[in-house]
């Protein structure tokens, strides 16, 4: 899994204390053996999507990486695990930064300083694949020769948005949405006030990510999800584009969002398929209009919106232009819908 000539030693026999990470039981196994075996490499990549976990694991190989205790790492009780925040761990966010190529040329400067009190000296760089490739080059210098005492931590989305030269450099971990089985025992820990079938919902329309779960139950954007995926199932069978159109519109600040309602379309749509054929149960919140759209549309439209709704939510991913994003939705569902 690791390179030996770029290794930072954390202290042989541990092993991981991985606390509310759900899921995700290869990365973990490849994190408790570098703790098992003393060695961390010294870059790592942390790829997932928002909300998949990936702040929780850098924060979790920091404090274990700067642990003083024994046995779990981190142990959680030791002077460095009781630190608010560390001095020898520094996050560097570059979203929305003008001067990323300053900020790591910085980075370059404070990785070949001492640590104050920890072993190690810990930089997480958040949103790696925001750097343009002068700043990833910038960074690639510390990254081709890195100080014995330092571990990088990049933060990434989708790793082919970075220099190969930059992924050749880190040891990739891939973090993966969960199951509700996984989520649930850590959701209804963290939201204890949520009905249980609210959860799972939650848990359906934010595709299985534990963080955007609790931000959108918390923030609000859970409930205008229920209300928003209704009004857009009704809006496909509606009489000319405008209702569609104006509902796209109120998405257009939130890339989350709109992703979320397109999980909420298809469960309407996959419920819509059943109640036409004549099958029980639902997937879905809005069994009335599942209902409508099962009266309106043939099983060949459904099945083709339903394939639209898909290739939406990819091309959404791979998209960071939510405005030029939902220009095309609008025309592109109504067309599924009407053929």
């Amino acid at each position: 899994m690791y390179n030996s000539r770029s290794m930072i030693h954390c202290g042989e026999g541990a092993s991981m204390n991985f606390g509310d990470l759900a899921g995700n039981e290869t990365l973990k196994r490849q994190l408790s053996a570098a703790v098992d075996n003393g060695h961390f490499p010294h870059a790592l990549l942390l790829e997932g999507e928002e909300g998949t976990g990936r702040r929780t694991v850098a924060r979790l190989v920091a404090r274990a990486a700067t642990c003083r205790g024994e046995g779990q790492r981190p142990c959680g009780r030791c002077a460095a695990c009781m630190k608010s925040e560390h001095p020898d761990v520094t996050v560097y966010d570059v979203y929305g930064k003008q001067k990323v190529v300053d900020a790591m040329r910085d980075l370059r400067q404070q990785a070949h300083l001492l640590p104050n009190e920890a072993p190690h000296r810990v930089f997480i760089i958040e949103n790696a694949q925001l750097m343009l490739p002068a700043a990833q080059n910038a960074l690639l210098k510390t990254l081709e020769e890195p100080p014995r005492h330092v571990l990088f931590i990049l933060l990434c989305e989708n790793r082919t948005q970075l220099l190969e030269t930059i992924r050749s450099r880190c040891t990739l971990l891939t973090l993966q949405p969960v199951t509700w089985d996984e989520a649930a025992p850590v959701l209804q820990r963290r939201l204890q006030t949520v009905d249980v079938e609210e959860l799972q919902r939650a848990h359906s329309l934010f595709g299985g990510r534990i963080g955007r779960v609790i931000d959108g139950v918390q923030e609000g954007t859970f409930r205008q999800v229920l209300e928003l995926t209704p009004a857009m199932a009704k809006a496909l069978v509606a009489v000319g584009e405008m209702p569609l159109m104006t509902l796209t519109a109120s998405l257009e600040k939130d890339k989350e969002l709109t992703a979320a309602v397109l999980r909420g379309l298809t469960l309407v749509l996959r419920d819509a398929l059943a109640c036409r054929y004549g099958a029980t149960g639902r997937l879905s919140t809005a069994p009335e209009e599942a209902s409508l759209l099962a009266q309106k549309l043939t099983g060949t439209r459904l099945m083709a919106l339903m394939k639209t709704v898909d290739d939406l939510q990819q091309d959404l991913l791979h998209n960071m232009n939510n405005t030029l994003f939902l220009t095309r939705l609008s025309a592109r569902l109504r067309q599924a819908a009407m053929g």
